[in-house]
């Protein structure tokens, strides 16, 4: 891997971290909102970023009250939801990914605290935070970068090869 993509996805991955760690207070639990997550809409402008919102993602985990759990559906999430994402032709159409698959973190929470109660609230929450986050606020924000040149050719379609 390139010095330069290794260190753009280092940096992803270290604003992921640094965003949900400090608004731990709304970033973790079965109710949460996740800043961090506008990040997600970079894997549909190029889908190397998948692995620089991964790491953030699964460091960010390291520090969840649901422990190995967060780590292992919660990481599978973002994976999973990002790469979809990178399939997508349509960002409106892409930016609905980690709402959909946001049922993989409710079985993770649900296995955690060994109930079966609230998943489905839980599922709806999560799906709800990601709609903001990603479809709500990232989408728009990304395509006012688009209009910005040095964005555009340096950040969001920039060549990884």
């Amino acid at each position: 891997m390139k010095t330069k993509i290794l260190t753009r996805q280092a940096l992803i991955a270290s604003i992921y971290f640094v965003v949900t760690y400090f608004l731990k207070d709304i970033s973790y639990g079965p109710v949460q909102f996740r800043v961090a997550e506008i990040l997600n809409i970079l894997a549909f402008y190029n889908p190397v970023y998948i692995i620089g919102v991964t790491a953030g993602c699964f460091i960010s985990n390291l520090y969840s009250q649901f422990g190995v759990y967060d780590l292992i559906f919660g990481t599978l999430h973002t994976f999973i939801s990002l790469t979809a994402m990178s399939k997508i032709k349509n960002v409106y159409v892409a930016s609905l990914m980690p709402s959909l698959f946001s049922f993989i973190v409710g079985i993770g929470i649900m296995l955690a605290t060994g109930t079966t109660a609230g998943f489905f609230i839980t599922t709806a929450q999560i799906m709800l935070s990601e709609f903001v986050a990603v479809s709500v606020i990232s989408v728009p924000l990304f395509k006012t970068f688009e209009k910005n040149s040095y964005i555009r050719g340096n950040i969001l379609y920039i060549p990884f090869s």
